[in-house]
């Protein structure tokens, strides 16, 4: 199977089994595994985490993410990802929901069907028809 991210790389999956006696499988794109320079950290659908995150490179959410996160690369937030967090990056591609603060030092890019809900700061904006911001906007740098 191949998965296609929002940064559109392929990523072929492979499958892996847990070893501590669970009977579930999943699948774990390739990159990730990796590490190379495309996704370096990717929250699945169904994973939940509350944290602070850090990384040199792009993330993609799919999942549930509540905290803080950092990178200098580009944080994509997938149509299914629910993100309630302070968050600073690069580049900043939401296609889900994010609730809080938004700083990107290169641009942010709100796609549809994606929704903001906070404030954004950041040199350049764009937002997709169908892309919905509740809150604050500021332009002038991150």
């Amino acid at each position: 199977m191949t998965l296609t991210s929002e940064l559109e790389i392929e990523t072929p999956a492979k499958e892996f089994s847990n070893s501590l006696g669970s009977q579930k499988s999943f699948q774990v794109p390739v990159p990730v595994m990796q590490a190379k320079k495309e996704v370096v950290a990717f929250f699945g659908v169904g994973v939940e985490c509350i944290g602070e995150i850090w990384y040199e490179g792009n993330v993609q959410i799919d999942g549930r993410l509540e905290g803080t996160i950092h990178t200098k690369g580009t944080l994509v937030v997938g149509d299914r990802a629910v993100v309630k967090a302070k968050i600073e990056a690069g580049t900043v591609i939401c296609k889900g929901n994010i609730q809080g603060e938004v700083v990107a030092k290169e641009s942010i890019k709100l796609l549809s069907p994606g929704f903001i809900d906070g404030t954004m700061s950041a040199p350049r904006l764009s937002v997709e028809t169908g892309g919905m911001f509740n809150g604050r906007v500021s332009m002038g740098g991150a």
